[in-house]
């Protein structure tokens, strides 16, 4: 797997890991109060049941566990983004690519975090992965981008 590679699959583990924990973030609205979802529980008995709280509460415990495999799948491939980026000199670099590929973020979550234009970000990025790509060292202002 190439470097860039690492750095995508990093990205999409994080979204789908983004996108189980809205999930779950709506269903735990959905369930309400701890005590009624302790009493949908208790009717919901076998795990058969028509009763919508206890149906809610099942799905959420099943989430659940979803996002916990999850977030233990992506330890190692975030361990080998984190290779990767430890491998880019400039810190501002390093901290765009990390917020994007392991963070998430978007272009515009990043500008705002640092204080910088979307194309600024999106300069910087594009630059970074290019010279990745490329498996190459390449000089910006005298300085190699990789080591």
């Amino acid at each position: 797997m190439t470097d860039l590679e690492t750095l995508q699959e990093c990205r999409m583990a994080t979204m789908e890991e983004k996108a189980l924990s809205k999930q779950l973030d709506r269903l735990r609205l959905i369930c309400g109060p701890q005590g009624v979802a302790s009493q949908a529980l208790e009717i919901a008995g076998d795990r058969k049941t028509n009763n919508s709280q206890a149906a809610s509460i099942q799905r959420l415990e099943g989430l659940i566990e979803q996002l916990s495999k999850k977030r233990e799948e992506n330890l190692e491939i975030i361990q080998r983004a984190e290779a990767v980026i430890s491998r880019i000199i400039a810190r501002r670099d390093r901290v765009v690519i990390r917020y994007y590929y392991v963070e998430g973020q978007s272009e515009y979550e990043i500008a705002d975090e640092m204080d910088v234009s979307r194309q600024w970000v999106n300069q910087r990025r594009s630059v970074v992965i290019d010279t990745i790509a490329r498996n190459k060292k390449i000089s910006r202002d005298g300085q190699n981008i990789l080591i």
